[in-house]
């Protein structure tokens, strides 16, 4: 960053954070970014509807 300070980036929703901060970058991964939340309600509910289906 320009002002010299190392940032990390969400790969999700792009937002910048410092670099430093781990518990806040798992609590906005966790709590925050609509990517990550997205995508964990989806595995939830592929999980819970496709459970005993997969014996052939």
């Amino acid at each position: 960053m320009s002002d010299s300070h190392e940032m990390a980036r969400c790969k999700g929703c792009g937002k910048f954070m410092k670099a430093t901060a781990n518990s806040t970058f798992k609590k906005h991964t966790d709590r925050h970014c609509p990517v990550t939340k997205a995508t964990a309600k989806k595995s939830e509910a592929g999980e819970s509807s496709g459970t005993g289906s997969s014996k052939v």
